[in-house]
């Protein structure tokens, strides 16, 4: 199958914790829609974050784009949280180069495509100055009730920014992404195809084991549903974030914000494991 010229992505992450992170970037290696040309990382220990990314571009065996270890702490002065396990797969990490005279936001601001999965300090930094980025892919916010999601909480002050500005955004929430969750048969057909694959089904396990329940793919399905979407159901408007964290999409058909409400759970599963699988295949030379 032929594509079209794949549209040029950078990628702002907080690899390490949960393992979504590094599906997602997996995911997107094995994307031909899309050609992932830089990573930013946020978030705590970015250049732990950023010695991950270079590894599994290293188990990919892929060359790896600029990678760099962007804000540490957020905006908003809330406290870093940190699981613990960040890394500990991963071997001999500090062998893993990160280049510190790249600028994290000066990366992101040469970007045209955002595909934010972490919270959103970078890019709140990126969009402050002047910029060249036209659009934003967020994993963030929950728009089914009053519970603030993660990467939104974690920079509250980031995250207001970002959607105040009125970037054109498809942004993809909790409420949704927890409908899709990573089976036993597809972290088997994950681990079948690698390197790549051993260490992702390892990753799975272990923030399973964790969360103390199966997990879902967040990063990965709020990615694909830019890069698909025909798979999801958008509404249109603008996304206000108190000062809690909490999310709420004013409806608006001329709004910037393109809000997934609804998706295909088995479809989605499926097309993530077979983009991972492709990934970890091609880095086995099949």
């Amino acid at each position: 199958m032929s594509y079209p010229s794949p549209t040029k992505v950078i990628l702002d992450t907080d690899i390490g914790s949960d393992v979504d992170d590094l599906l997602a970037l997996s995911m997107l290696l094995g994307s031909p829609e899309w050609d992932l040309t830089a990573v930013s990382t946020v978030y705590g220990d970015t250049v732990l974050r950023a010695r991950m990314v270079r590894r599994a571009y290293r188990l990919a065996n892929r060359p790896a784009p600029p990678i760099a270890a962007g804000a540490g702490e957020p905006r908003s002065g809330r406290p870093v949280w940190w699981a613990g396990h960040e890394g500990l797969l991963m071997p001999d990490l500090v062998a893993e180069p990160v280049d510190g005279t790249l600028n994290a936001t000066a990366l992101l601001r040469r970007g045209t495509t955002v595909a934010a999965i972490g919270p959103l300090t970078n890019v709140a930094e990126a969009i402050a100055q002047q910029h060249r980025i036209e659009r934003l892919v967020i994993m963030g916010g929950n728009f089914a009730s009053r519970e603030p999601e993660h990467n939104i909480k974690s920079d509250v002050a980031a995250a207001q920014a970002v959607f105040d500005a009125g970037l054109p955004a498809t942004v993809t929430g909790i409420d949704q992404t927890e409908r899709v969750v990573l089976d036993d048969d597809s972290i088997a057909a994950i681990r079948s195809s690698g390197a790549l694959g051993e260490l992702l089904a390892a990753e799975i396990h272990q923030f399973r084991s964790w969360l103390g329940r199966p997990n879902s793919p967040h990063d990965p399905i709020a990615v694909l549903a830019a890069i698909r979407p025909d798979l999801v159901t958008v509404v249109r408007g603008w996304i206000r974030v108190d000062s809690a964290g909490v999310t709420t999409l004013q409806r608006r058909d001329d709004g910037p914000h393109r809000v997934v409400v609804d998706l295909k759970p088995p479809v989605m599963l499926a097309e993530i494991v077979t983009r991972v699988r492709r990934a970890a295949a091609t880095a086995e030379g099949h």
